[in-house]
């Protein structure tokens, strides 16, 4: 499998910083913020890659750092330090010509770039669904106005085209078109996270970011909205971050999977080998009270 995205040493920190944090933050000290300064390490030293077409997840309790890293991932975030670098993507190198110097296989660092090339390159080369629909939709604009607002930042000007578009999008992800001009604000739970999707979509993007995108819905939504994920992955050939803290979604979606707590990476291989024989004993506690 080709690499799409690595990443080297990511780090996010909520405050100064001392000393005295490195020794008194992290998944050995229990946790990730510093007694003696107050600084809170959200994420750190974070490292990974991730192949073409492949679905990496990220498991961990509430604040072991794994929605922190998508926010950095997506840059809604500024990373403290770290290094992230895309393999070439046709529409990443036409939207920022000089992000692959010399003819390189491998971008410049993308973190290091400027907030308006950092949009560029977001919008040229990834898509993200969150948890909570109101930070991925404008939820009193209609649905296919959501959709039209990520292909007008993409250079779309036509709006018969940008209906057209729409249309298709929320079609594949299971929205009614009748219901195109409704705002989000009318749908349910489930149908505002597939308007997410089809949102993320527009752009054709080669990655996908999900961060718990089947929290607080009933099981049958669950399974329908995981169902179409998983359709959507084969039938695009996306690569996929899937962040949750239920490791049946992490079953059913991903190929390899990272542990975190308290800001750290703990364990990470295979998605069968992590659930079958975890050998972290905080991956074992996880197994084990999700198996109860």
């Amino acid at each position: 499998m080709e690499p799409l995205l690595r990443a080297h040493g990511l780090t996010k920190r909520f405050g100064p910083g001392c000393p005295a944090c490195l020794e008194s933050t992290g998944a050995e000290a229990g946790s990730n913020r510093c007694p003696h300064c107050g600084t809170v390490w959200a994420c750190r030293d974070v490292s990974f890659v991730l192949h073409r077409e492949e679905a990496l997840g990220i498991v961990g309790e509430s604040g072991s750092g794994k929605s922190t890293l998508v926010r950095m991932l997506h840059f809604d975030w500024d990373s403290t330090s770290g290094f992230l670098e895309a393999a070439r993507i046709p529409a990443l190198a036409e939207a920022l010509p000089d992000l692959y110097p010399d003819g390189s296989p491998w971008s410049r660092n993308l973190l290091a770039l400027d907030r308006f090339r950092q949009r560029k390159a977001r919008d040229a080369g990834m898509g993200i669904v969150y948890q909570h629909p109101q930070l991925g939709l404008r939820m009193g604009v209609s649905s296919g106005g959501n959709i039209a607002e990520r292909l007008l930042s993409a250079g779309w000007r036509s709006i018969g085209a940008m209906r057209a578009r729409s249309a298709s999008l929320l079609e594949r992800t299971e929205i009614p078109v009748s219901r195109m001009d409704e705002p989000p604000r009318n749908f349910s739970g489930g149908m505002q996270q597939r308007v997410q999707i089809a949102k993320a979509l527009s752009g054709d993007p080669p990655l996908l970011l999900l961060d718990e995108v089947t929290t607080g819905l009933d099981l049958s939504v669950q399974a329908r909205v995981l169902d179409l994920v998983r359709a959507l992955r084969e039938e695009l050939k996306l690569s996929m971050l899937v962040v949750s803290h239920d490791l049946g979604v992490i079953n059913l979606l991903c190929q390899r999977t990272m542990v975190m707590k308290n800001g750290q990476v703990v364990e990470a291989g295979l998605t069968d080998q992590i659930l079958q024989d975890p050998q972290h004993g905080y991956t074992q506690l996880l197994v084990a009270s999700q198996l109860q």
